[in-house]
């Protein structure tokens, strides 16, 4: 296998439907649910810029909290959050050399995640019409 090559064949359609990114560690997760990356990343930690979330095609997602009773004083940090895409922001594929691991939804190298982002990416683009 040549360097920066991806470490296996990616099965196709991969289960990842958005990414987590530690700022922290560098560490990016592969998640296969909004309910997962809820579970996964803690809120108090992405309402305090820890973690930031991409879409499977790498563009980023902005974390809204749902608002909390002001006099419930059991209430502790944030309550819970959806995600949902960003009107403007850095995509993953331009954090990529800040990536210092990968994991979840079979990705194991920076060179999957890649691979991932260029295949998902292809996706979305409108086919291109055909000059006269």
């Amino acid at each position: 296998m040549s360097p920066g090559s991806p470490s296996q064949v990616i099965p196709f359609p991969l289960s990842a439907k958005l990414f987590a990114f530690d700022k922290d560690d560098g560490t990016l997760v592969a998640l296969s649910s909004p309910a997962e990356a809820a579970s996964h990343c803690k809120a108090v930690d992405v309402q305090d810029g820890y973690w930031i979330f991409f879409s499977d095609d790498g563009s980023p997602l902005l974390a809204r909290f749902e608002p909390q009773d002001p006099d419930d004083d059991t209430a502790l940090g944030p309550g819970p959050y959806t995600l949902e895409r960003a009107m403007s922001g850095l995509w993953l594929q331009e954090r990529l050399s800040r990536v210092t691991k990968v994991s979840g939804c079979g990705l194991a190298t920076v060179a999957d995640l890649e691979e991932t982002l260029k295949v998902n990416r292809s996706k979305r683009l409108p086919p291109a019409t055909p000059r006269r």
